[in-house]
């Protein structure tokens, strides 16, 4: 075993990792960096424990933190962020040799192998680590030092700091205070002039732009704890190759009048994973489930390959799932000389361009058949109703799974790989036929409804109405879900019945990486001390009410259309409710054949055809999910248009904004304290204020835990006829969609007024 002390370590010493190297050289150039020493291999005996233990007594057998320190680590192209392992305020030597025994062995954990394997193309049986040993510093505030902006290298300086320790930062548990270079900075906390005049001495010293952790303790002195090459810059880069390899990949394979709508698949918050998005797009191929839900329909459907890589009208935008509209339109009706258009909705536009002799022969046919269409939509939605009522009485027999995540460990290889491709090949086959037609009727039947308001209300009134009828008139399925977490949150004894009837649901339920409640089990409920308010309905005048007080003659025309349009809504609801059933059972057996390959969470990041054909391919399985999470901070609207795509990519928010508007879910006026999630199966509500706004890209049934604990909620994906939409009122929360790029924007501890009656957001 070597060890070397900070004050021993030169340029020269590169070997000992990012982390340690950095520390000593900053400690050598007279920084004032706590003592600590780097350990090369772990002590093989006595003697040397003893060394590291003396040296320890000798300054004072203060706490101390146990760091990685591997090579690559906290370079300028890779962070290494959570790979290894950290420990701090270690008191005892008991704890000392079991935090540097944990830490040596981190590096053979298999996400810190995948890492290095995919980043530095290492040998797995070559992997260099070292471990540092420094005294703790008792802070009184600490926080992180960017010598220029990671989110925009032309601006200046930043600074974030919180009281205590670094940590809470890092992890996001506390929101820090903000400090930047062009903006006016003023604290009584601590010397920020003095905190920046050292973060760039230390930028010159390496001479590259710094990442600086730091800590000022309880005696007003500054520490420097660890500084690096900002990753972030790099990440910058590799997100740019990311947004113009992908441009120029849809404008050398799409025509310039290609048109994609992702509101679809709003339930998807973020890039799906590759499990998830290779089934649904099965669905959306060739004579599978929208191409029989569009034949039950009168339409044509998909008889053969669509012209695209994938062959489906469900494509990867920049990662995330959406359909291309505009194939759709022959397959409705068959060659026509039309473009589709978007203003404010979906219109078709003559175009000469596509007038050929085949368009113009079928010309005929095309005009018969979306005449006939058009007619059976409006006399014969009921008829398709009530038949798809009938479908889910008898696939509520077949959809029944029981809700055991352990169910698949017993079955033989061969049996597993075969229920696995049936129960796959059965969901986008059959599985969603009917969910796609009655999603069909329930667009018809609205747009039916607001035209015949359209004589009696102003289009601002007509979406308020409507909104207001959806807020009293609709009892789901989901408000039964409802009801009954919380009986289970307040009374344990319920929660084992709960999970038995909803134990196949559960946040982001679509996205099948996610966990369902009978695998979460009690960590599935909030504390039953919690409280929790009612969604019984407001007393309100109900809906047929207000319909027979309208001035006009089409009261009872508008009544028929509500009604039916009440109908549907609550059976997609129980829809839902039955095919994620069979949906879990998905997860479960992918789960149980992760643990069979090795495979763990990279499983998720394969095609239901590669876990069939049992390429376990994880190298691959990372890069996709790496590819993921950068898409993620790329903001693309819910109807996305080739031709203006370079100029969405360009368009930057104002963040200095206070006022927002959007599109009114749910009604009601709250004011209140934002909590952003990002992942609703970590998120911690303990400390969540009584006048909680819940903000996240978008939600489904399955947050259910954390709509109670909320009194507003803020989204940027979902329309009024959404799941989300339909949660929100049925728990009286008013709500509002459409706020770009809102989990972004803004920040934990944000006061704002949240107007769902006119769909207003304003900071306070």
């Amino acid at each position: 075993m070597s060890i070397y002390t900070f004050d021993k370590i030169t340029r020269d010493l590169n070997f000992l990792g990012g982390k340690g190297f950095t520390l000593g050289l900053m400690k050598n150039a007279g920084f004032n960096v706590p003592d600590g020493m780097v350990l090369t291999t772990r002590p093989a005996c006595p003697l040397g424990w003893n060394e590291i233990i003396q040296w320890w007594k000798d300054h004072g057998a203060e706490k101390l933190a146990i760091r990685s320190s591997a090579i690559g680590e906290d370079s300028s192209e890779q962070s290494f962020a959570g790979q290894n392992s950290t420990y701090l305020n270690v008191q005892n030597e008991d704890d000392l040799k079991k935090a540097v025994e944990n830490c040596f062995d981190s590096i053979n954990k298999h996400s810190s192998q995948l890492y290095r394997q995919h980043f530095l193309k290492e040998e797995k049986n070559h992997p260099l680590m070292n471990v540092v040993v420094q005294i703790m510093v008792d802070p009184f505030v600490s926080g992180v030092f960017f010598s220029i902006d990671p989110r925009n290298n032309e601006k200046g300086w930043i600074v974030e700091a919180i009281e205590g320790l670094g940590e809470d930062l890092v992890s996001g548990k506390k929101t820090p205070w903000h400090f930047e270079e062009n903006s006016v900075n003023e604290t009584k906390l601590f010397d920020l002039s003095n905190l920046v005049k050292t973060g760039n001495e230390i930028r010159d010293f390496f001479g590259v732009e710094i990442d600086m952790e730091w800590a000022i303790d309880k005696k007003g002195q500054l520490k420097i704890l660890q500084a690096r090459p900002i990753t972030a810059l790099s990440g910058k880069s590799e997100e740019k190759r990311l947004i113009e390899n992908e441009l120029s990949r849809l404008q050398n394979n799409y025509p310039e009048d290609t048109i994609w709508d992702g509101g679809t698949f709003a339930e998807w918050s973020g890039p799906p994973s590759e499990l998830t998005f290779s089934i649904w797009k099965e669905a959306f191929s060739k004579q599978h489930s929208f191409s029989k839900a569009l034949n039950k329909i009168g339409y044509l459907g998909i008889n053969q390959e669509l012209p695209n890589e994938g062959h489906s009208l469900l494509e990867r935008i920049f990662n995330r799932g959406y359909v291309n509209i505009t194939m759709l339109a022959p397959l409705y009706f068959g060659p026509i000389p039309y473009r589709l258009e978007f203003k404010k909705n979906a219109e078709l536009k003559f175009d000469f361009k596509k007038m050929t002799f085949k368009t113009f022969a079928l010309t005929p046919f095309t005009i018969f058949r979306m005449l006939k269409v058009g007619l059976d939509l409006s006399t014969r939605r009921s008829e398709w109703f009530r038949e798809c009522q009938k479908e889910l009485v008898d696939f509520s027999d077949k959809s029944f799974r029981i809700k055991d995540i352990n169910y698949y460990k017993s079955f033989s290889e061969e049996r597993l790989f075969e229920h696995f491709k049936i129960e796959v090949e059965n969901f986008y086959d059959e599985t969603l036929v009917w969910p796609l037609v009655l999603i069909t009727l329930i667009e018809s039947t609205s747009q039916n409804l607001k035209a015949l308001l359209k004589s009696v209300l102003s289009p601002e009134a007509i979406d308020q109405k409507l909104n207001e009828w959806l807020s009293i008139g609709l009892h789901t399925v989901t408000m039964d879900l409802n009801n009954d977490y919380k009986a289970a949150s307040a009374d344990e004894e319920k929660r084992s019945s709960f999970l038995q009837k909803y134990g196949h649901r559960g946040p982001g339920e679509l996205e099948l990486s996610h966990p369902r409640w009978i695998e979460l089990g009690k960590d599935a409920f909030l504390d039953s001390k919690n409280a929790i308010h009612s969604s019984e309905k407001k007393s309100v005048i109900n809906v047929a009410e207000q319909i027979a007080a309208l001035n006009t003659y089409k009261k009872q025309v508008i009544e028929k259309e509500w009604l039916l349009l009440k109908e549907m809504l609550e059976l997609r609801e129980k829809w839902k409710m039955q095919l994620l059933s069979p949906y879990s059972h998905i997860r479960f057996m992918a789960l149980e054949i992760a643990r069979r390959y090795h495979a763990g969470e990279y499983i998720f990041w394969l095609s239901y055809q590669e876990i069939l054909d049992r390429d376990f391919d994880i190298i691959k399985a990372e890069k996709r999910k790496h590819n993921c999470e950068m898409s993620k901070a790329i903001y693309l609207p819910a109807i996305l248009e080739l031709s203006k795509l370079d100029s969405v990519l360009n368009n930057k928010i104002e963040s200095n904004s206070k006022n927002f508007s959007g599109l009114p879910l749910s009604p009601g006026m709250v004011f209140g304290e934002v909590r952003v999630i990002i992942d609703p199966e970590n998120a911690n509500t303990e400390n969540w204020p009584e006048n909680t706004v819940l903000v996240a890209e978008s939600t489904d049934p399955g947050w259910t835990g954390l709509f109670i604990k909320s009194r507003a909620v803020i989204v940027e994906k979902g329309g009024v006829l959404s799941h989300c939409a339909i949660v929100a009122r049925e728990m009286n929360l008013p709500a509002v969609s459409g706020i770009k790029q809102c989990h972004l924007r803004f920040k934990d501890g944000d006061k704002i007024w949240v107007d769902g009656n006119n769909g207003r957001i304003t900071l306070a």
